[in-house]
């Protein structure tokens, strides 16, 4: 499993909405060069930069977000760009929506050589991953972008 949509979903949360799609979209990008990229690179990229947009739009600016905010949070936005990223392009090729779902969440049970449910692991991972690590570098990012500002403000007062 990889982090990106926690980064992605974080980086939404502590930077805002505009941050945050950029983060995740490039993220993607990077990620998807890397391990193999392909028609679905652009899909990938513009939904996961679409649920960190989503992240950056509910969280951002607010204060004492609770843990299990994130953690529901977190699960529900992954479905989505699972989901997103499942059907999109079903419809693109042609083929059946509800199959694509069925291979996300249950591929051992067609036969495709998978052995778990990438889907619910990928959601899981980042739900545990948003109410572990989340909260504590949410507020010390904050901490630290917040001391930049006034940095930088200080800086172009003198």
């Amino acid at each position: 499993m990889k982090p990106v949509a926690f980064l992605a979903l974080a980086a939404g949360i502590i930077g805002g909405a505009v941050t945050g799609f950029v983060v995740g979209a490039m993220s993607m990008l990077v990620s998807d060069l890397y391990f193999g990229a392909g028609f679905w690179t652009i899909i990938n990229s513009a939904c996961m930069g679409a649920i960190a947009l989503i992240a950056g739009l509910v969280w951002y600016r607010r204060d004492g977000i609770r843990r299990v905010e994130l953690v529901v949070g977190g699960f529900l936005l992954t479905v989505i760009y699972d989901v997103a990223t499942s059907v999109i392009p079903a419809w693109i090729f042609g083929y059946s929506w509800w199959v694509a779902v069925l291979l996300l969440y249950v591929p051992f049970f067609v036969g495709f050589g998978v052995v778990y449910p990438f889907g619910f692991m990928h959601e899981v991972t980042t739900a545990i991953l948003m109410g572990a690590i989340g909260p504590t570098l949410i507020g010390r990012v904050r901490i630290l972008a917040e001391q930049n500002r006034k940095a930088q403000r200080t800086t172009l007062v003198a």
